[in-house]
């Protein structure tokens, strides 16, 4: 398919029936879960024709990743600002920033809501599992492993390593609480996620003074 500028009319054009594709099948997943959405209603309810949906997404399972990537999409100018002024920041305030960030952002009704249509259908459709662990963990460890290997602390250290750091970070970030919001129960309160940042930063850098001493 011919690729447009996004200045372009025909660029302008296919990014709003993207749009209007992403968020009618991000509606229809959490309301009728994933077996229950149908290509042909997210068609109707996107206003544009099956033909045109199956251009942007060929089967159910690629327009669930894409929904899943819009959801965890950081390329808008509100979020490349928030990340490039992350980038500037020391080493310690960074991952306590980001740590915040990342878990009110697990927390928040939008992800609690698609993990649950994940859980529900895991069963029947046990590819989606993967597909939503890459992109929701995955990809945030990748993230401050590319944010962390320029910053000083972290400079001529093993990039398995500093990786396997990065994981080990997200893993202390997520406490009981993850499964109480999943629930539908109260999470934890925003001291609380700032006093878990703060310990998950202090083991991490720890453990890279560690390194740098062996």
């Amino acid at each position: 398919m011919r690729q447009w500028a996004e200045n372009h009319p025909k660029g302008k054009l296919l990014a709003r029936k993207r749009a209007a594709i992403l968020q009618a099948a991000q509606a229809a997943f959490l309301e009728h879960g994933y077996e229950g959405a149908s290509m042909e209603g997210i068609a109707q309810a996107a206003g544009v024709s099956i033909m045109t949906l199956y251009r942007h997404a060929r089967r159910k399972e690629d327009l669930f990743a894409a929904v899943i990537a819009n959801v965890c999409d950081h390329s808008s100018e509100e979020k490349q600002a928030e990340m490039d002024e992350m980038m500037r920041m020391p080493a310690r305030e960074l991952l306590l920033k980001l740590g915040v960030v990342f878990q009110e952002w697990l927390a928040s009704p939008q992800i609690s809501a698609l993990l649950r249509v994940v859980i529900t259908e895991i069963k029947r459709f046990p590819d989606l599992a993967e597909t939503v662990y890459d992109a929701f963990f995955v990809a945030w460890a990748a993230n401050l492993d590319s944010f962390l290997s320029n910053k000083e602390p972290c400079e001529g250290m093993n990039a398995k390593t500093r990786r396997k750091l990065c994981d080990a970070f997200f893993s202390r970030l997520i406490g009981t609480d993850a499964i109480r919001v999943l629930l539908g129960m109260k999470g934890a309160a925003a001291h609380e996620h700032l006093d878990r940042a703060r310990a998950a930063a202090d083991e991490l850098l720890a453990k890279i003074a560690h390194q740098e001493q062996r």
